[in-house]
């Protein structure tokens, strides 16, 4: 089924492959007093994750998710579990040290084979196969900065080479390969995560929002279904829902692209990252029956800052025809990341001053390693054990306040916010949107967010975002309105999509 955008239509279906090919879960909405041990907000990869590990461990545990799990951005992701992170190694290695750049490289690494043993243990059928995962450049100037990459990598212990060729249809001046990495399908490894969750004190909720957490002894948590207690509380909402932290302050959010395809002939070996724009993405999905798919992906923008979201479809699309012979397209979706601005994680105490909240955020696009060493890190801190990998993703770490991206970014919001309040000068009314068409627009003197759909009906809410009171902008390709300040999403009917915000949006 082609997606309906209300001026064109996109080949494929408009889902994840991920989704498309999973079953729905039911699992209950929050009711009743109930109080356990940790509660856990999020129903993704670090929260299903850490909910196992801490009920392993003898805790209780509650997770509670706004929609139902692993429909997020773990059910959007390119589920590459690996820790070839684009050039991240060299830059560790020179700002933060050796030190920290082994706890990073250490976490990633043993996320993987947590992942893989975790499988195999369990006898999950999740489509897990090992490959190796290359991030590629087509530029010679490249070429230097890779090779010092290697370099920094090898020296803490990881599985890379360099080399000036790789198996894919289009050139390449040099690619860093990690091997024995591997991929996976993610909602059938985190579906069977979830069936371990419920029982003896313990318990998965669907459909429930958390609006707020007090940390008191013991902490409540707020939500639309009522109250819980616990006695700590993990946040992995990807991006998360508390404000104390200010972590709006400290990450971007970023939207990616992808389309899962059948191509004639074969689809290259491994995994594929070029790191300059428009960061194409590719690999090759395999089941266990044998069933390949090609997924490619790429064209990234900050959240709400592009006009038309049609358009990385349509370049995606172009992108995959002149490098493969396309039978035809499958599914074709989007997801968000948040890209910390030092481009380390945030993983441990949610502020210095929440020290029974914890939080997990800012995984740049590689939250299957990222998350899952959050889960570890996490249930080995709640459960009163050190990490030695936690100093890396402190959360209360002061580089981001040095950075230059955190100024011109933060000064850029500020812009936006004081622009947002000026006049606007005069709208069109809402009478003049045809049908498929949106925008900001007068009604009866005032502004309103309207989309008028294919039959003619109008469907309006307050312009402004519930987190910070920016005001939104519509994505045509996802029938959205997105938050260019910090990246909060709302269906066109105002339901919350994407966190910091927790209101939805008024209706008019």
């Amino acid at each position: 089924m082609a997606m309906d955008t209300g001026k064109e239509s996109l080949p494929g279906e408009a889902d994840t492959l991920w989704i498309a090919t999973t079953p729905k879960t039911a699992y209950p909405s929050l009711s009743g007093e109930i109080s356990v041990d940790v509660a856990v907000v999020g129903g993704g990869i670090v929260g299903l994750t850490a909910a196992v590990l801490l009920k392993k461990s003898g805790a209780t545990v509650a997770v509670l998710e706004s929609n139902e799990i692993a429909r997020g951005v773990s059910g959007h992701t390119t589920a590459k579990i690996t820790s070839a992170h684009g050039l991240i190694y060299n830059y560790l290695v020179k700002y933060y040290k050796e030190e920290k750049a082994h706890q990073y490289a250490e976490a990633n690494q043993g996320a993987i084979e947590f992942i893989a043993s975790y499988i195999r243990e369990n006898g999950i059928s999740c489509d897990f196969h090992r490959t190796s995962a290359c991030t590629f450049s087509p530029e010679e100037k490249d070429r230097q900065s890779f090779q010092d990459e290697v370099e920094a990598a090898a020296g803490l212990g990881l599985p890379v080479r360099y080399t000036e060729s790789a198996p894919v249809p289009f050139p390449v001046r040099g690619a860093i390969c990690y091997e024995n990495q591997a991929f996976f399908h993610p909602r059938k490894y985190l579906l069977a995560l979830a069936e371990r969750i419920p029982g003896n004190g313990s318990h998965l909720f669907e459909h429930t929002r958390v609006k707020d957490v007090n940390g008191g002894s013991p902490c409540s948590i707020a939500t639309d279904r009522g109250t819980l207690k616990a006695g700590q509380v993990i946040v992995a909402t990807h991006f998360p829902i508390l404000n104390r932290g200010l972590f709006f302050a400290k990450m971007i959010p970023r939207r990616a692209y992808l389309m899962a395809l059948k191509i004639n002939g074969e689809a290259p070996e491994g995994m594929y990252y070029g790191i300059a724009p428009p960061y194409h993405t590719i690999r090759k999905h395999v089941t266990e029956t044998g069933e390949a798919t090609l997924l490619i992906g790429g064209e990234d923008h900050i959240t709400g800052h592009r006009r038309d979201t049609l358009e990385p479809y349509r370049r995606l699309i172009v992108f995959a025809r002149k490098n493969f012979e396309v039978q035809s397209v499958l599914y074709h979706w989007s997801t968000q990341d948040n890209d910390p601005f030092d481009r380390i994680p945030f993983i441990g105490h949610h502020s210095f001053f929440s020290r029974r909240i914890f939080v997990a955020t800012g995984f740049s696009g590689w939250g299957m390693t990222n998350g899952t060493a959050a889960a570890m890190i996490l249930s080995d801190l709640l459960s009163g054990r050190s990490s030695p990998w936690s100093p890396v993703f402190n959360p209360s770490r002061s580089t981001p306040y040095r950075s230059k991206k955190f100024f011109f970014r933060n000064m850029s919001v500020s812009g936006t916010l004081i622009r947002d309040y000026l006049p606007a000068g005069r709208r069109k009314p809402i009478s003049d949107l045809v049908s498929g068409e949106a925008a900001i627009v007068d009604k009866d003197g005032k502004e309103v967010a309207a989309f008028r759909d294919e039959q003619g009906r109008f469907h309006t809410v307050t312009p402004r975002c519930t987190h910070m009171f920016c005001k939104v902008e519509w994505n045509e390709a996802e029938k959205s309105w997105d938050c260019p300040c910090h990246g909060s999403r709302f269906e066109y009917g105002g339901k919350v999509l994407h966190a910091p915000a927790t209101q939805d949006l008024e209706q008019k």
